[in-house]
């Protein structure tokens, strides 16, 4: 993951930029409108934020972000089409945002993750899932983080919130004039950071939005087993209006299988093993939509705990691409986090005054499986607003002919970067 703060100072790239760890003077239009930071201070700064950071524990807080990331599907997904969300790109953009919030405000955002645990538990979470992630050998796994600054505004941003977003979410920060060439220079960034999955997030930027923090999210999977061309079939997906689809069918072994009472599934490992793609295919007597609003940690956990190698299963799955977005507000209101959008919100560590909250919460996924591996992409950007095995004796079958519910999993944890439904192949 390539840093793009340079440590003495908070840089400005206004626009026409490239990816990052490019030369924004590139461009020929840029501005350096933030403050100096005095090294000593900004080195004083990273030593107090390491020395804030509070150990967690490690299966609670890792039961709470499976529980936040069912609840968060569950209200994400709508009825009937293809849907998929990144837990992982949505907690990242909001703590970042926590990070600079205080009292209930923040309260009410790390609640979502973990309940009753501490924003500085939140934040070595993240930091920890961060190191984690670009360690990653055989699966290229890409989360980068920025800040964008409103340029009247660049002044009011204070030292300490911009040095822990660098320290702790390694998140570039950029001031810019938020006119459309912003929106293109982030729109640029969303394309980079991404590999050109997502080369579109913003329209325009509202006159009232002073900050925008962003998360790109990128996956690109190779199967450890890439399906052979005898194993890539036409046939028929039936999708859940009751119609049928053809399709190309990707056909398979696996040995991870997984049975509860309204589901079963099957585990299918990308290059190193560290990364799978989970299948879930509720009972047929029930709906996509109904399992996933039925979908809890507690329950995740119990399909997840169900794995077992005891069989072989004979696997079908249709090749996909989709891409899927929403506003998230009603969500995350929906989940307890209130005061962030509303005017008592206190986001005081970012500027010194109760000048903000936030506007939107946008998140956009895309996903594309295929015969020999998977990408996947997310984007999420919060907008604040200023104030005015054995060999198996049985044999068993999953044929995803059906619409399922999938998850891109770590398999030590069974913590999904990516989970959606799959109602429709085309």
């Amino acid at each position: 993951m390539k840093k793009c703060v340079v440590s003495a100072m908070i840089a400005a790239l206004m626009i026409g930029t490239a990816g990052c760890g490019e030369d924004a003077s590139a461009s020929g239009n840029t501005e350096v409108l933030a403050q100096e930071i005095d090294p000593a201070v900004e080195e004083q700064l990273r030593v107090e934020i390491d020395q804030s950071l509070e150990d967690y524990d490690v299966e609670e807080m890792r039961e709470g972000y499976l529980d936040y990331s069912m609840r968060l599907f569950a209200g994400s997904v709508t009825e009937g089409t293809n849907s998929m969300i990144s837990p992982v790109s949505v907690m990242m953009a909001l703590d970042m945002a926590a990070a600079g919030a205080n009292g209930e405000t923040q309260a009410q955002i790390t609640d979502l993750f973990c309940e009753g645990t501490s924003q500085e538990q939140v934040e070595h979470f993240c930091r920890d899932l961060l190191d984690r992630y670009e360690e990653s050998q055989d699966v290229e796994l890409h989360l980068a983080n920025s800040i964008w600054i409103r340029d009247v505004f660049g002044d009011q941003i204070n030292e300490d919130y911009l040095v822990r977003a660098d320290h702790i979410f390694d998140a570039e920060a950029v001031v810019a004039p938020f006119d459309q060439t912003t929106v293109d220079a982030i729109n640029q960034w969303c394309d980079d950071n991404t590999d050109g999955m997502i080369d579109h997030l913003l329209d325009e930027i509202e006159p009232d939005i002073e900050l925008i923090l962003l998360n790109a999210t990128a996956l690109d999977a190779p199967w450890a087993e890439p399906y052979e061309d005898h194993q890539v079939t036409e046939e028929t997906f039936t999708n859940a209006d009751g119609d049928t689809e053809d399709v190309e069918m990707l056909n398979g072994s696996e040995r991870a299988y997984f049975e509860t009472e309204d589901a079963v599934g099957f585990l299918k490992y990308y290059e190193g093993r560290e990364y799978a793609f989970l299948a879930i295919l509720p009972e047929e007597s029930m709906t996509v939509d109904q399992y996933v609003q039925s979908l809890t940690g507690e329950k995740y956990l119990e399909f997840w705990n169900s794995r077992t190698a005891e069989y072989e299963v004979e696997t079908k799955m249709p090749e996909f691409t989709y891409e899927y977005e929403l506003k998230m507000n009603d969500v995350l209101s929906d989940m307890g986090m209130v005061q962030a959008f509303g005017y008592s919100a206190d986001f005081t560590g970012i500027t010194g005054e109760p000048d903000l909250y936030i506007n939107t919460v946008l998140h956009k996924t895309f996903i594309e499986v295929g015969q020999y591996r998977t990408q996947a992409a997310a984007v999420t950007a919060v907008l604040l607003q200023g104030k005015s095995a054995e060999i198996p004796s049985e044999r068993k079958q999953v044929y995803l002919d059906r619409p399922f519910v999938y998850a891109i999993v770590e398999v030590d944890t069974g913590m999904p970067l990516f989970i959606g439904t799959l109602q429709s192949a085309q």
